[in-house]
């Protein structure tokens, strides 16, 4: 269970999409172009002006021009992609880690399904596509929650018009930068405005009695609402100390701020009764033993180091 509050609906749909698509789930055709009920022209966009060209996406950002959430989750781009023909698109998958084919659904106006993801076609040409992402709910697209959009660059026009790579194309640009300076200052002056850090922070235990794994999400989980991204978005630690005072077994959510000190935040254990002195202990075990036997290097996002939140299980035992 995440700590962070769920992210916008947008966000989730194209999340789920992209797992979808790594995972190679088909989704019901019987329904697909339902998400049309929204449109009203006839006609159909078409991708045959590209056919056998292959982009790379360079930018995904919300219609606010930032990459960049306020609980710090980022919009990267992923998608490289060649559309064959006006129905099937060989795309890469990040889990299978090679391409793949996928299903290429043209819906009325602009709209179409694309590897499992609703998109609205803004642009498309031989050097450049635009596309919108679009949540569709009860089979109807909500245009107040559509608010993500991806730019995707030929590989050609990249090498030799840009005469650039994908990758220093994907950096994230000034704005990004001085809307992540912004969320570290504010965090500076109050740690209880931590946020995800990309580069989530690192504990390393400094004592042969303490033991300490990282859950790491190698593919999504759907039914777990388990997302690869949740590796830097709710990082998750169990951390066993052996020859503890007693047998116990806690579970909190912890700040690491810029310096790596590790701060209590709250518990994650439904207790009713009890639940602040629950709170004491948890926050004496963190002061007394995880700061004591614990290095913590702190998360950062852009290079920056700040204070960000994550998630401990901490197992004592006696023996």
């Amino acid at each position: 269970m995440t700590f962070l509050k769920r992210l916008p609906a947008a966000l989730l749909v194209t999340m789920a999409a992209m797992q979808m698509l790594t995972t190679c789930k088909q989704s019901p055709p019987a329904k697909k172009t339902a998400a049309a009920k929204n449109s009203q022209s006839p006609s159909k966009i078409s991708f045959k002006k590209v056919e056998g060209i292959a982009f790379t996406e360079v930018r995904r950002e919300y219609a606010n021009r930032l990459g960049f959430n306020d609980e710090g989750y980022h919009l990267e781009p992923e998608w490289r992609v060649t559309f064959l023909s006006d129905d099937t698109v060989r795309i890469f998958s990040l889990v299978l880690q090679k391409f793949i084919k996928q299903e290429v659904v043209l819906d009325h106006d602009s709209v179409v399904n694309v590897a499992h993801s609703w998109l609205r076609v803004k642009h498309v040409s031989k050097d450049s596509m635009l596309f919108q992402v679009l949540y569709v709910r009860n089979m109807h697209i909500d245009e107040d929650n559509s608010n993500i959009y991806m730019k995707l660059y030929s590989n050609d026009y990249i090498k030799n018009v840009l005469h650039t790579t994908p990758e220093h194309l994907q950096i994230p640009p000034r704005r990004d930068s001085l809307f992540i300076q912004k969320k570290v200052k504010e965090s500076l002056a109050d740690i209880n405005k931590a946020f995800a850090a990309t580069e989530p922070a690192i504990l390393e235990s400094i004592n042969k009695n303490v033991v300490i794994t990282k859950k790491e999400i190698t593919r999504p989980n759907l039914l777990k609402e388990e997302f690869v991204s949740d590796n830097y978005l709710s990082p998750e630690f169990t951390i066993t100390i052996h020859k503890a005072y007693d047998d116990f077994g806690k579970k909190m959510q912890v700040i690491v701020d810029q310096n790596g000190q590790l701060h209590f935040a709250r518990s994650l254990v439904n207790a009713y009764e009890n639940a602040e002195h629950q709170a004491e202990v948890m926050k004496g075990i963190v002061d007394g033993y995880l700061r004591a036997y614990i290095k913590t290097y702190p998360g950062r996002t852009l290079g920056i180091p700040h204070p960000s939140r994550i998630v401990v299980n901490v197992i004592g035992k006696k023996n």
